[in-house]
């Protein structure tokens, strides 16, 4: 996976073809003058058609098979594959629940919502969310999928083989396929779509709760082999949503302890926070209120100064002072020991989720 077969069309009108592993790249030698002597001094270069092969042995027979075509043929191929274009959405969403939603309402801020197309087993839902949008709502999860560059599976764990059994025979090798099921590997999910025509690129993404209002941590990782291009164009699609960084898969369990269960964790404390308000004489609605922005500028702090925890704790501590006398409260209780333990408990949940 991950090479391409691709025609060029210079500016004087000649057509070119060319096998790569990155026809991006490829394309702007050719523009640069550093391509095919063939394609020098013909004037700008614009890719009118690609097709990946599984291998670059594959893509060296059909680029010799192109060739071998009149002009007539290509412009044939060529008007075919602009016409698939014109019909194909960027991405397509399967599921639009808690964690669904808020990538789709990214893939439409990134893409635009007219690229965009949702699917959900409960079809009204789908339909509620591409009317708020603006974007597509397809009449089932195979239709959506077959129109789309990129297929986001957003299932909870135990419904993603079913989907993706059932949507294998409508991808190929041209796709992109998103998982964002906790601890479900990318060989497992491999596995489920072996029915699939073409092999498409598969991505794991986790993501977290604050993506629906652009805060979110999501991390990435694909499997080896996957073209950079491909990988790029998925982060660009969930950047609105937020940070977005690679990791290795290994990580990806311990990553979503940490970041995709964590906003929990921190809702707990928050609500502790405030009763303590209450219980200090703070009004409910103001001791939240309170809450929520220190936790939202100590995280930024972190972020942003570069120092550690520990580093910036110490210092809001005073000698004798009140936050001391809190620390030690919490250290008397276990809050350290409690936290860790959570997020130790979640990853060893993701590791079980992973066993099917």
């Amino acid at each position: 996976m991950g090479w391409w077969v691709y025609l060029l069309r210079c500016g004087d009108g000649t057509l070119y073809t060319g096998s790569t592993g990155d026809v991006d790249r490829r394309a702007a030698a050719h523009a640069s003058g550093r391509g095919a002597k063939y394609t020098r001094g013909r004037g700008p270069v614009e890719v009118v058609y690609r097709e990946e092969c599984p291998d670059k042995g594959a893509a060296l027979r059909r680029e010799a098979a192109i060739k071998k075509l009149r002009r007539s043929e290509k412009l044939k191929i060529i008007a075919e594959y602009a016409e698939r274009r014109r019909n194909m959405k960027r991405a397509a969403f399967i599921g639009t629940g808690n964690m669904g939603a808020p990538l789709v309402r990214a893939a439409c801020a990134a893409l635009g919502p007219e690229q965009v197309v949702v699917a959900n087993r409960t079809r009204a839902k789908a339909d509620q969310l591409a009317a708020e949008l603006g974007c597509g709502a397809a009449e089932d999860n195979r239709s959506a999928a077959a129109q789309a560059e990129v297929v986001f599976l957003c299932v909870k764990p135990q419904m993603l083989r079913a989907v993706a059994e059932e949507l294998a025979p409508a991808l190929g090798a041209g796709q992109t396929v998103v998982s964002i099921a906790a601890g479900l590997t990318l060989g497992t999910i491999r596995g489920w779509l072996a029915g699939a025509a073409g092999a498409p690129a598969l991505v794991r993404v986790m993501p977290n709760t604050p993506a629906a209002i652009g805060r979110g941590m999501l991390a990435l990782t694909a499997e080896e082999g996957t073209p950079e291009a491909r990988i790029r164009a998925v982060e660009a699609m969930l950047a609105p949503a937020g940070r977005v960084e690679r990791i290795a898969e290994g990580q990806m369990d311990a990553f979503s302890a940490v970041a995709g269960c964590g906003p929990a964790f921190v809702y707990l404390f928050l609500e502790a926070l405030a009763d303590g308000g209450v219980a200090a004489g703070l009004p409910r609605q103001q001791a939240m209120t309170y809450a929520a922005q220190m936790a939202l500028g100590a995280a930024a702090m972190v972020l942003e100064s570069g120092k550690h925890p520990g580093q910036l704790k110490d210092e809001v501590c005073s000698p004798g002072g009140s936050t001391i006398a809190g620390v030690a409260a919490l250290e008397r209780n276990g809050f350290r020991s409690a936290a860790i333990q959570a997020v130790e408990a979640a990853y060893h949940r993701n590791e079980e989720l992973g066993r099917v």
